[in-house]
């Protein structure tokens, strides 16, 4: 295989291909051989035909081209791991020669990893100074009250609903022409703690169980994520359905050792203290570390080839559309609306996001690189078990290639970490 290559624009790498005739006839044998496996001829069982008369049934055309396509898949990667480079998507290819005699030749065009000047990232990584991980007791006391809170034991009441109840509601609005269509919506929290804008919650008060307010006119705050009804009047309807008592155990050794089996209250808040410490220290490391890659990040010189760009902005806009639903309870194409964008609007404002980030995985990648950082087999496999079960469908190698990728930048990360003072 003689193999030419040639440096474009853009990270771009044109490879020119050449088959010998002896090592084309290979892939010749083994198309003639794939597509007569399953070819019927009079006279003869499936696929035990003679190679000549195989060869005319079949037809030059045919055969070339599937041979042609072997002969890329088996060559093309052997070429680009000769030539040591790094391909970030599928070839461009382009047949230049082909014939049953005379070999084969083929171009391929394709983005490879850009070139990266990191500059002294080690001298910068460990300019970042990482914040002390400190717990005040009100920070204590809060978390002890939220496991009170979750521990609360809830009961039917009769009477009017007060602040503290747990209220059920379902409630609509006759202005349906400015905020969609009239579909009643429902909603459960503690009263006094929904966090509905004013006026809302406080109109519950003194409700019993049953009863409706139509036609309430409330004020939209200016602030309000439906740009359409902010700062309006809004008629509202509320029909409560249900109120409970809300009950929460006393903060006593008993409630100590029902939680985790301490000792007493001292002994609970001591592990609480500490788990807090414990997850602020996490979370201060991960901001370091973060920090540390935005200043190598802007201080390396990459030219980002635009395809890495466009992907990345792709696969951020597909995870923004999938979340609106859910996150904003109503469907994208309402969101559109709302924001008054279309699709190529809103992926033009995420590019800038996805470019950085390509940029920092870029970063990241090559510091490995330097670092001379691998994934072990053993690495890889117990990271695929994290993912056995939910391969949707992705091919084992790719998956294998992701796991090795999630490994590596984890220890570059780790690289980083321990140089952060």
């Amino acid at each position: 295989m003689d193999i030419k290559s040639e440096k474009k624009e853009k990270s771009q790498v044109r490879l020119e291909i050449s088959l010998s005739e002896e090592e084309f006839a290979k892939y010749i044998e083994q198309a003639i051989l794939e597509l007569g496996k399953n070819l019927e001829l009079k006279g003869f069982r499936k696929g035990k035909a003679p190679r000549d008369i195989l060869e005319k049934a079949l037809g030059k055309e045919r055969i070339l081209m599937e041979a042609g396509d072997m002969a890329v898949k088996g060559s093309y990667k052997e070429a680009v791991e000769k030539e040591n480079l790094e391909p970030i998507h599928v070839p461009e290819v382009k047949i230049i020669k082909i014939g049953m005699e005379g070999g084969m030749s083929y171009e391929a065009v394709f983005t490879v990893v850009p070139e990266i000047s990191l500059g002294d990232y080690k001298r910068i990584v460990s300019s970042v100074k990482k914040e002390k991980a400190e717990v005040g007791e009100k920070e204590v006391e809060g978390a002890i009250k939220w496991a009170q809170r979750s521990r609360a034991k809830f009961s039917a009441k009769l009477g009017p609903a007060q602040m503290g109840d747990f209220v059920e509601i379902e409630y609509w609005s006759p202005d349906a022409h400015e905020i969609g269509p009239d579909h009643k919506k429902k909603d459960a929290f503690i009263l006094g703690e929904g966090h509905f804008f004013d006026g809302f919650e406080g109109a519950l008060l003194g409700m019993n169980p049953g009863e409706e307010k139509k036609e309430m006119e409330l004020d939209i705050p200016q602030d309000h994520a439906f740009k359409k009804i902010a700062g309006k009047k809004i008629k509202f309807n509320i029909k409560l359905n249900s109120v409970q008592k809300v009950e929460y155990p006393p903060l006593d050794d008993s409630f100590a050792k029902n939680l985790g089996n301490f000792e007493n209250m001292k002994a609970l808040e001591k592990s609480v203290k500490e788990g807090m410490i414990s997850e602020k220290e996490y979370q201060s490391s991960r901001k370091a570390r973060q920090e540390a890659v935005e200043k190598v990040t802007d201080s390396a010189k990459i030219d980002i080839p635009a395809i890495l760009v466009e992907k990345e902005t792709q696969r951020m806009f597909e995870d923004f559309k999938n979340s609106v639903p859910e996150r904003l309870n109503m469907a994208f194409e309402d969101y559109l609306k709302n924001v008054n964008k279309t699709e190529e609007e809103l992926k033009k404002m995420i590019a800038p996001e996805a470019e950085k980030k390509v940029k920092s995985y870029l970063v990241l990648r090559e510091i490995g690189k330097k670092e001379n950082v691998e994934a072990s087999e053993e690495e890889i496999k117990e990271e695929l078990k994290a993912h056995a079960g939910h391969d949707h469908g992705i091919d084992l190698d790719d998956l294998k290639e992701y796991a090795k990728e999630v490994i590596k930048t984890e220890k570059v990360y780790k690289i980083i970490e321990n140089l952060i003072q």
